[in-house]
């Protein structure tokens, strides 16, 4: 089978359309293609689909010079580009058959759902979208569908998740900020030694140029698609014999045997 994995959008349309039509998963009008619907493959989002990453982010996302999340009319019109943004990925689902396409919550998705949860930070720009006291409410059925999205997903041996591979890296109460759960992947660890898993795949973690991996070499993330017009997503094909990882977007080609991955994924040449 054929699995293909996107990394944290944070609200960049044009760059998710056009990697599910260069995967062949999308068609020009952005509605699944035969492949897609039919196919033996599985589509995988690692998360974040909301909130932009920056100040001139938002400023592209509501055309405007300067983006201001206390002016409450630039405010409106960023949570209206957003879920104008996430119906259309809700739409595009919703015409796939259950389990061909999931959406993995991250701790941007799980803010917006959570009302009482203060808003997150990046860099110089507060995401104040669906907060009391600053924004309106979330479309309830958004709202509703957002909060159905599990936290990780098995695929034939592989981990799927927005954080890491333990259920405290991807649960986002006030300790995921305050500890950085992030910190994992420094650790000199194999996370997945008795676990029924080969390789882990995750985003949150930003990366430039290409992946990083962890846990030995047994865990690959793909936060790619946050900077400039850089984009990359994984394409595995999943055979009985292994996994052979591509990475569409700049060169990256391993194969790695479901029964031996004592050495893990090398780093990929940029």
């Amino acid at each position: 089978m054929r699995l293909v994995v996107i990394g944290d959008i944070h609200v960049q349309p044009d760059k998710l359309w056009s990697m599910l039509r260069e995967a062949g998963l999308a068609d020009e009008r952005n509605r699944p293609t035969d492949e897609m619907r039919e196919g033996d493959l599985k589509l995988v989002l690692l998360g974040d689909l909301v909130h932009a990453k920056s100040r001139d982010r938002y400023a592209d996302l509501i055309n405007v010079r300067r983006y201001d999340e206390y002016n409450p009319r630039h405010l409106e019109r960023a949570e209206k580009a957003q879920e104008k943004f996430l119906r259309d990925v809700k739409g595009f689902q919703d015409r796939l058959a259950e389990g061909r396409m999931t959406i993995l919550m991250g701790n941007h998705d799980f803010n917006a759902v959570t009302p009482d949860q203060g808003p997150l930070r990046t860099d110089d720009v507060a995401h104040l979208e669906w907060k009391p006291g600053h924004g309106n409410q979330l479309d309830p059925e958004l709202a509703e569908w957002i909060s159905s999205w599990p936290y990780e997903v098995a695929v034939e041996g592989l981990h799927l998740a927005h954080v890491g591979p333990l259920p405290e890296h991807n649960t986002y109460d006030q300790d995921f900020y305050l500890e950085n759960r992030r910190r994992w992947i420094q650790d000199e660890k194999d996370y997945f030694e008795g676990s029924p898993y080969r390789l882990g795949i995750y985003g949150h973690t930003p990366v430039r140029g290409g992946v990083n991996v962890a846990s030995q070499g047994r865990a690959l993330l793909l936060d790619t698609n946050g900077h400039k017009d850089e984009y990359v997503y994984l394409d595995v094909d999943i055979s009985h014999s292994g996994y052979r990882l591509r990475l569409k977007g700049l060169f990256f080609d391993e194969v790695i045997p479901r029964d031996d991955l004592s050495e893990g994924p090398a780093a990929p040449s940029t």
